[in-house]
């Protein structure tokens, strides 16, 4: 899921922010700082999780076969673990969520105002997540004739984030919001976790994040035949979210001593491709890639090619959209590819894949767009519910 607030460290990394040039796009920070390698990040987690339910949808429902050729086996592979990015997403929370926290227990900032820190959850994300879930509950109704009597059950316990808990399903009024309940309760417990950075010793406090995300790493493989609730849940996922707070402790303290160099290039060339092409069938795999995406964020801060990359204006604005890219993907795939299947007409799975890349991409930035513009971005600014109270009242608080 995406995360949702870019902290406010490290103005300097945005040449837009250097300028004071903000434009239409660009997320709203609440401190008016703006990392953009972060939001480089999030484009990496949301574009490889739009392709892999393109790509399911294409071998899936376009009612008939549809055959990924020998030659294409490495993309085949990329894309179907393309879930991944919701793990890419996860450390990204850790980190942004961490970072206030790190810094009062590290004594680089002002204590965290517990008040304003859910406040602003609740304002930031909910608008968005209400509108999205109940339209999209409104279309199963009218459109797909979903029974009310069904619906009204499941709506709630999405809008409440307990379908996971209530059903052991993710939710049937918009699949990928599963991993939206598990960060709600990442938000949660994040002021309880960050008590870790009170650790004074440097290498002690490491140590026990390193411990707990390699612990957590093999619990995982080895109860993952009987976790059917608890992989809906962050019992599963906080190694990712610690791996997170650990990128958050080398990023304040490290970070600022360490020159960008071009090895940090040669580990992500390496390295991201490891991210996607590693068989599922590998399961410790998974007790590996927290500490294989903390190593790669690293090297989206301190390498030369790839920082560039990360940092690229429109790399980094299309990542700051991706809450509204990845609420509205998954049923805008879903309506259009009822139309866009009828351009599955040639034998070669590339052709077959990019053609729906294409046509199904232009309806989901449409729809992301709006929606980001209309609703999210608005959203963004924490004092918007005082500014909409004035304008209701037409008075001022």
């Amino acid at each position: 899921m995406p995360p949702l607030q870019t902290s406010r460290v490290d103005l300097k990394t945005s040449p837009a922010a250097s300028k004071g040039h903000r434009w239409h796009l660009q997320r709203i920070t609440s401190g008016g700082a703006w990392i953009p390698e972060i939001d480089g990040l999030r484009f990496v987690a949301i574009s490889s999780v739009v392709l892999y339910h393109i790509y399911a949808q294409l071998l899936v429902k376009s009612g008939h076969p549809v055959a990924v050729q020998s030659r294409y086996a490495l993309l085949g592979t990329a894309v179907g673990n393309g879930d991944r990015g919701v793990r890419l997403f996860f450390v990204i929370s850790g980190f942004i969520l961490g970072m206030g926290f790190a810094r009062q227990h590290l004594h680089l900032g002002k204590p965290v105002n517990l008040k304003k820190y859910f406040l602003r959850r609740v304002t930031r994300l909910e608008p968005p997540y209400i509108l999205n879930l109940v339209f999209c509950a409104l279309v199963a109704f009218f459109y797909y004739r979903q029974a009310l009597g069904y619906m009204v059950p499941h709506l709630l316990a999405s809008l409440l984030y307990q379908h996971n808990l209530a059903y052991r399903t993710p939710s049937v009024i918009n699949g990928v919001t599963w991993s939206l309940e598990v960060e709600i309760q990442f938000y949660i417990l994040a002021p309880i976790i960050a008590l870790l950075f009170r650790i004074s010793s440097v290498w002690a406090r490491r140590s026990v994040f390193l411990g707990l995300i390699a612990m957590l790493g093999i619990a995982q493989i080895l109860f993952h035949a009987n976790a059917t609730v608890a992989a809906l849940t962050i019992v599963f996922y906080l190694q990712y979210f610690l791996a997170g707070m650990l990128l958050t402790d080398l990023y304040l303290t490290v970070r600022p001593r360490v020159r960008t160099h071009w090895a940090w290039d040669i580990l992500s060339f390496c390295g991201w491709p490891v991210v996607f092409l590693v068989s599922r069938n590998f399961l410790w795999f998974h007790a590996i890639l927290p500490f294989l995406i903390v190593l790669l964020y690293i090297a989206a801060f301190q390498g030369v090619a790839f920082r560039a990359f990360f940092s690229n204006l429109w790399i980094a604005t299309i990542g700051g959209m991706c809450y509204s890219i990845y609420l509205w993907h998954f049923f805008t795939i879903g309506v259009f590819f009822k139309l866009t299947r009828h351009l599955i007409v040639f034998r070669d799975f590339l052709l077959n894949f990019s053609l729906q890349v294409l046509a199904l991409g232009i309806p989901i930035a449409a729809v992301s767009v709006l929606a980001f513009v209309l609703v999210e971005r608005p959203c963004m600014d924490p004092a918007w519910p005082r500014k909409l109270w004035q304008f209701l009242t037409h008075r001022t608080i």
